[in-house]
């Protein structure tokens, strides 16, 4: 339910309601005006914004100009990831002529959000190649000629920085109606002077890699109450040259735009400067001294003055504080969950921005300004737009929700004369819900296919939504969900402790089924599981979305550190080694130190993870969750309990006879199967064929590895509908799955098969694959198949597939992907002997302790039962742990 303004008695300038948007002509807009008593200029000559401007002796193509907006999604180091070059790159081809990029960090405890930009050494490189690639889409669509100016924002998030995820407020004042918003107490410690000073030279060197970049020029972020404009405000700062009088609030500023002319010379500098805090005096700049919310411009027409004669090229206007009162800058015709309705009416605060920027100009006319707050407007923001720039109370006209609506606003502009109501965004404030939520940003609405699933998937980081959403459980005396669940989680007592807002004991009755429920969030083929198996999608409006709900309150135990392990203050004395650091061999070990026992983990590869870090495509496993929730139940485990020897293979030269030697008392395999299947009979190329699992680790660990045009995907499981979606999205023009059933046989998950059918995948279904092609160098030049029909059952209960004769023909491909299944390896006989196999070659267990027919030897995962679900190897592993636990125990091995 949304709530009242911040300070209803503080922020009401004009005696107006807050009102939505619904207006379809230019005439209606100027009727309601006149009912508020408002004024606002309007232009139908759109030349003016189309006209070439002028920054800095640099011409842009015209007076558009898109703001600075975080998309909250550079890399984990800070480097332009793929949705941060897709959005410029949109924006440049959309035509505006002023680009200013968002907000990038100087230094990393400078940024706002993991995921902020940050410029330095390391990352200067992707941001020069993100500056080429926008050139190049702008000329692409515009022509050559067509070649916008480049702005990148500097800034330091200051007490809005969270550069691990959670506040670390850096402020230079106490704030009375701030801080308690952060809970900062009275004696909380402020920025020290040395501080700033060294700061200076972070913004010197970060400009000059801007410089180094490409960029046309930087902007010194002094805006939307973070640091640099908080510093403008810091009336109360005391025993400061950077707080107290105008001097030295403004000083920081000042200094840094000197020095950047100076020493980076050929740049152009901007600044985003607040020039109305709409925060009461003495917590707010360009306020009126005597407490209320009218604005006093006299400093900051002041300071823009010294600005100009310090060099300073452009001013882009800024207003209010998007974290405390947003509709100032950025009227809405809704606000975020939990968010206020403002007092007065949206027309009033655009009429309010525009005479704000009117007056700076007639008083400092040599700078040029850059207009603000105009997206609420919609199609008719153009032609107050252009009223501005006529007059010349703005050289440029800006816009920051709309060009994320819209990116090709401009263009629009330039070939129709108007905007297209149905493109342009509807205030509805759900791209700052996603930052607030934690997410990627861009526009819900209007690009829904990209940020539609990340707006979803962030309401799930609110506490509110998600107990709302629990509370649709009905706590079913015979829960149908649990018996979906492999672990057998207790579904039902999970949810309902989350909707009772008891998330850690949600989590603990998560951990006592599965011990590594963070990972199973994000890769559990739910609609086929407890979600599957849930009655509310018979009665309801679909199933209680369980798996949300799990990635929820694993996120949060992690965050709050309720995720450690409660090992016994007493060893037990055993020794046990877990071969295979994947999902099983994990659970094996975490529950075994959870029962008081020494473990060491043995695996091949360089960090634990097994096949779900490898092989697992990122959209569904990314490294950072997976590496998030293993370091935080891990590492403080004791160096006495738990060993590491990564790198390290078992072998005909390092056996289990070994292992065992070595004084552990008992050993877990869990390694997995780990030898590929091949296409039976085929006469295999020298070079085009690869295994599904060669090619799904190559796509996760190069993330800009290329493919050929044509690829053949041959299977109908998950790791072939894995393999055939990023063969598309690395960019292969035809991706073709070939599969010897019918669709309704096809193993993959629904969610995964349609996810490859909505990627453009070519499904060849009731298509047996027979043989390869090669060229005369050996390489592969097409393949062998013919259609099918289905007979009889075999073993596996699936029609039998059998070949139409006279239906072969070539499928021409560059590459083919084999993803038929995998087997254990030959070798495993030979490191591990005295064991009993199943004609699949898989190893003979117990079914209840996972034990093997070697006494001290425990099995779990794959190896025991062929390919399976992530939460199917955990709980395997866990089962395996409470085996042995009972085998050391009852003195069936003394400890060593």
């Amino acid at each position: 339910m949304p709530m009242a303004s911040p300070d209803p008695a503080n922020d009401v300038r004009t005696a107006s309601a807050h009102e939505e948007f619904h207006f379809h002509s230019l005439a209606e807009v100027q009727a309601r005006l006149d009912e508020l008593g408002l004024s606002l200029p309007f232009s139908d000559d759109m030349s003016v914004l189309l006209a070439p401007g002028e920054i800095g002796g640099l011409c842009t193509p015209n007076r558009l100009c898109v703001h600075p907006m975080e998309g909250c999604d550079a890399t984990s180091n800070g480097a332009p990831a793929e949705l941060t070059v897709r959005r410029y790159c949109r924006f440049a081809a959309g035509g505006s002529g002023l680009l200013w990029l968002e907000a990038t960090a100087v230094v990393p405890e400078a940024r706002a959000n993991p995921r902020q930009l940050w410029l330095h050494e390391e990352t200067v490189g992707e941001f020069a190649r993100m500056r080429e690639m926008l050139l190049a889409a702008a000329a692409e669509s515009l022509g050559a000629e067509h070649r916008p100016v480049t702005i990148l924002q500097l800034t330091h998030s200051g007490r809005y920085s969270k550069p691990r995820g959670l506040p670390e407020p850096i402020t230079t004042h106490h704030s009375a109606p701030l801080d308690p918003r952060h809970d900062l107490p009275a004696d909380y410690p402020l920025i020290r002077d040395e501080e700033l000073d060294r700061l200076q030279d972070r913004f010197v060197a970060a400009a000059r890699l801007a410089k180094q970049a490409g960029y046309d020029g930087v902007d010194i972020k002094a805006t939307h109450r973070y640091l640099i404009n908080e510093l403008l405000a810091s009336y109360t700062r005391e025993d400061s040259k950077y707080g107290g009088s105008f001097e030295n609030r403004t000083r920081f500023l000042l200094e840094v735009v000197g020095r950047i002319k100076s020493e980076v010379p050929g740049l152009l500098v901007g600044s985003r400067l607040n020039v109305y805090d709409a925060l009461p005096y003495p917590y707010g700049f360009g306020m009126a001294s005597d407490g209320s919310m009218e604005p006093d411009l006299a400093e900051p027409i002041e300071l823009i003055r010294r600005l100009h004669e310090a060099g300073l090229d452009i001013i882009n206007l800024g207003y209010g504080n998007p974290y405390y009162n947003p509709h100032v800058e950025r009227p809405f015709d809704t606000p975020v969950a939990g968010g206020y309705i403002p007092s007065e009416h949206p027309l009033a605060n655009i009429a309010t921005m525009v005479e704000i920027a009117q007056e700076i100009h007639e008083a400092a006319p040599a700078m040029p300004l850059v207009a603000t707050g105009l997206s609420w407007l919609r199609q008719f923001f153009p032609a107050v737009a252009a009223a501005m720039l006529a007059q010349g109370w703005c050289q440029f006209a800006g816009v920051g929700r709309l060009a994320l609506a819209c990116p090709d606003f401009a263009r629009d502009l330039m070939e129709h004369g108007e905007l297209i109501p149905t493109k342009l965004c509807i205030a509805c404030s759900s791209c700052t819900q996603i930052m607030r939520d934690g997410g990627r940003t861009g526009c819900v609405v209007r690009d829904h296919e990209i940020y539609a699933p990340i707006y979803q998937a962030g309401r799930f980081r609110d506490p509110d939504y998600v107990r709302e959403i629990a509370a649709t459980c009905r706590n079913c005396a015979a829960p149908t969900c649990q018996e979906g669940c492999p672990a057998g989680v207790d579904v039902p007592g999970f949810v309902t402790a989350i909707a009772d807002g008891d998330d850690r004991r949600g989590y603990e009755i998560l951990r006592e089924a599965n011990v590594l429920p963070e990972i199973c969030a994000y890769v559990c083929p739910a609609e086929v599981q407890c979600e599957g198996a849930c009655v509310q999608q018979y009665i309801g409006d679909g199933p209680v979305p369980i798996q949300a709900l799990q990635r929820y309150v694993c996120e949060r135990a992690r965050r709050e550190g309720w995720t450690g392990l409660r090992i016994p203050e007493q060893s037990s004395g055993s020794r046990v080694a877990v071969i295979g650091a994947g999902p099983a061999g994990l659970g094996c070990a975490i529950r075994l130190l959870e029962l008081g026992h020494q473990v060491t983990i043995i695996d091949t590869g360089h960090e634990p993870g097994g096949a779900p870090r490898d092989v697992i495509p990122a959209d569904r496993l990314g490294l950072e969750p997976l590496r998030a929730e293993l370091t935080s139940i891990l590492d403080d485990v004791p160096a006495d309990r738990l060993q590491w020897r990564l790198g390290t293979a078992l072998s005909e030269s390092y056996t289990v006879d070994d292992v065992l030697a070595e004084g552990f008392a008992a050993v877990f395999l869990g390694v997995g199967l780990g030898q590929s299947a091949e296409l039976s009979g085929a006469q295999r190329p020298e070079s085009g064929v690869v295994s599904a699992v060669e090619f799904l680790k190559r796509m996760k660990t190069d993330p800009d590895a290329q493919v050929p045009g044509r690829v053949a995907v041959l299977g109908g499981g998950n790791t072939a509908v894995d393999a055939a979606v990023e063969a598309v999205r690395a960019g292969a023009r035809d991706v073709y799955l070939v599969y010897r059933r019918s669709f309704a046989e096809m193993p993959a998950w629904p969610r995964e098969r349609d996810a490859a059918l909505a990627a453009g995948v070519h499904f060849l279904i009731l298509t047996q694959p027979l043989d390869y092609l090669a060229d005369d160098a050996g390489d592969l030049s097409g393949m062998m198949v013919a259609s099918t029909v289905l007979g009889e059952p075999d073993g596996s209960g699936r029609r039998r597939p059998q070949v139409v004769a006279g239906t072969e023909r070539v499928l021409e491909v560059d590459l083919v992907v084999e993803a038929l299944g995998e087997r254990a390896g030959d070798d495993l006989a030979v490191w591990a002997p005295g064991l009993s196999f199943n004609d699949d070659g898989t190893v003979q267990v117990d079914p209840q302790s996972r034990q093997s027919a070697r006494r001290e030897v425990f099995a779990g995962g794959d190896i025991i039962h062929g390919a399976a679900t992530v939460v199917e190897a955990v709980a395997d592993g866990m089962q395996a742990a409470t085996g042995i636990d009972s085998f050391l125990r009852v003195g069936l091995a003394e400890p060593r």
